[in-house]
């Protein structure tokens, strides 16, 4: 089967959290063709996000695997997706009323791209959620963390990081939450 980067994206962000959710491995992990096993333990799962990149396979992957799946987003992308799933409709930049006096057992962060949002979500959602899961990118980590081998190869490069890596900062004087290039990566890390 021949996979696009979205699809590849898309399979290792599904895969990343079936482990954590504690499921088994399933074929293909969300890939045309997978095979759908029942959960070891249905959970209640908070997507942020849920309608655009990564969030629609994350979504149908749960549903899957028998969890119940509520998404929070602000209302805009794809609403038509996943008619059976409970929607709340907020904004992480100001307007989080909707996620208040709920409970979940797992929070999965597939959308922030600002500091803000994040600390303000997790603040919100500390005792309200067994786990929180933070979708984060390679981005984060500094040019010389990735390591890259066979430069003169582009075929076999090999990106090799882990947890312990440098990471990006940044720009010095660097102000604001605008999203760039620059700031990106960094954003991510904080």
């Amino acid at each position: 089967m021949k996979i696009d980067r979205r699809g590849f994206l898309h399979a290792g962000a599904l895969s990343g959290t079936g482990l954590l959710l504690g499921s088994r491995p399933a074929s293909g992990w969300g890939l045309p063709g997978a095979t759908s096993h029942p959960p070891l333990d249905p959970k209640r799962i908070l997507i942020l996000g849920g309608t655009g990149f990564i969030g629609p396979p994350m979504v149908q992957y749960a549903l899957n695997r028998g969890h119940e799946v509520t998404i929070f987003n602000r209302g805009r992308t794809n609403t038509h997706l996943f008619p059976e799933v409970e929607k709340l409709v907020g904004d992480r930049n100001g307007d989080l009323t909707a996620l208040e006096g709920r409970t979940w057992d797992v929070v999965i962060d597939n959308n922030a791209t600002i500091p803000r949002w994040v600390r303000l979500t997790a603040r919100l959602l500390r005792e309200a959620a067994g786990q929180y899961i933070f979708v984060s990118s390679i981005s984060v980590y500094a040019a010389e963390a990735k390591g890259y081998e066979y430069m003169d190869r582009p075929d076999l490069q090999r990106v090799r990081v882990n947890e312990a890596s440098p990471v990006k900062a940044l720009p010095e004087g660097f102000t604001g939450e605008a999203v760039t290039g620059d700031s990106y990566g960094p954003f991510k890390a904080l």
